[in-house]
């Protein structure tokens, strides 16, 4: 399979992640087999093109296991100990814990050289495979971290397949990929949904006063709690330290402000460090960040209105390199947030309100 795609895959695990990877692979002619404890979701895969339930007659080149973390090592286990010539990969969110308990599993059998554990950072805030799409990968990040024993042409593979599918591979370690998905994926769940609690206290009159960065921030917390329960018990130790660092800048920021006379340079020190660390996230396709011009738009809430916005913009000639929606509370209306590069603003805003647009600026 080195550098080619397998004939045959196995899916095991129909949710969101498995059958996404099934329409993948299979827009690619790949012939993909699922299996789910829940013939039912395999059943709505099925049925969505992904693949045909059951077990393969044929040879099978790869085994993807997509179920949840807390039975992702024994099913990786059956798997190598079934397919005897497969290459196994998974798309657990958590690494270390993964390969120590596939190895207390298998010993010193020589199926440890064909498993490739991987995780892709891709997903949404629904699950099942009716929530899939064959381009959820596109443009993400995919990690991959074989152990010492794996075969080197089995990673190439695996690595061939992330590619097919429009992920970016990347190779690291199981302690350094969980280490940083700790801070980066595991810590901003938890936050989001220790924030949205607190709404519970409040009237709905309160709540009405928010604006898109509460919408924003508690975007996460609409995430399955218990595949989120899973994940962040399989990673505690750097969840904690990663929360342990969190709550120290916070009460930083809280001691601060209950002064009789608020720390004003601290808090600002916080806001600028908080800065520095967003301008390391990446940008569009992958590039350091830039900041671009919000051009913000008026449009009815009605069938054709976005598509005729965008008409508009492409005949002004300006790329849009970002889109973002304001519902505006209380009004069929809403605000279309269009970001372009700083030197094409003006033409965009010159350009929309010669057609009849609303540009808010």
């Amino acid at each position: 399979m080195t550098g080619q795609l397998p004939a045959t895959a196995v899916v095991v695990g129909t949710g969101l992640i498995g059958t996404s990877a099934a329409l993948a692979l299979r827009r690619h002619g790949v012939d993909v087999w699922l299996q789910d404890a829940d013939p039912a979701a395999a059943s709505t895969a099925s049925a969505r093109g992904a693949g045909r339930a059951g077990t393969p007659q044929a040879p099978v080149e790869l085994v993807l296991v997509a179920v949840p973390p807390v039975s992702t090592a024994s099913v990786v286990v059956d798997a190598l100990r079934l397919y005897v010539d497969a290459t196994v990969s998974d798309v657990a969110s958590t690494k270390t814990e993964l390969q120590r308990e596939v190895e207390r599993l298998l010993g010193d059998s020589p199926d440890l050289r064909r498993f490739v554990p991987g995780h892709p950072l891709a997903g949404r805030e629904v699950s099942g495979p009716e929530a899939a799409r064959d381009d959820l990968f596109a443009d993400r990040v995919w990690a991959l971290t074989p152990g010492p024993a794996v075969d080197a042409d089995r990673v190439a593979a695996v690595e061939s397949v992330v590619l097919a599918l429009g992920a970016l591979p990347v190779r690291t370690t199981p302690e350094a990929h969980d280490r940083a998905v700790a801070l980066t994926s595991h810590t901003p769940q938890v936050v989001s949904s220790a924030l949205a609690a607190g709404l519970s206290s409040l009237g709905d009159v309160d709540v009405a006063l928010s604006g898109q960065g509460l919408r924003d921030v508690t975007r996460l917390a609409e995430s399955d709690a218990e595949l989120w329960t899973e994940i962040l018990a399989s990673n505690a130790g750097p969840v904690a330290a990663a929360l342990e660092g969190l709550i120290r800048r916070l009460a930083a920021v809280q001691s601060a402000l209950e002064s009789p006379r608020p720390d004003t340079e601290t808090v600002r020190t916080a806001l600028i460090e908080g800065a520095r660390g967003r301008a390391r996230v990446a940008g569009k396709h992958g590039r350091a960040p830039v900041r671009w011009e919000v051009v913000p738009v008026a449009v009815a809430d009605r069938p054709g209105e976005l598509g005729r916005l965008f008409a508009a913009v492409g005949a002004t000639g300006v790329n849009l390199e970002d889109v973002r929606i304001e519902h505006v509370q209380g009004r069929p209306t809403g605000l279309v947030e269009l970001e372009v590069a700083p030197e094409s603003a003006q033409a965009l805003v010159d350009g929309l309100r010669a057609d009849g647009w609303s540009v808010r600026r």
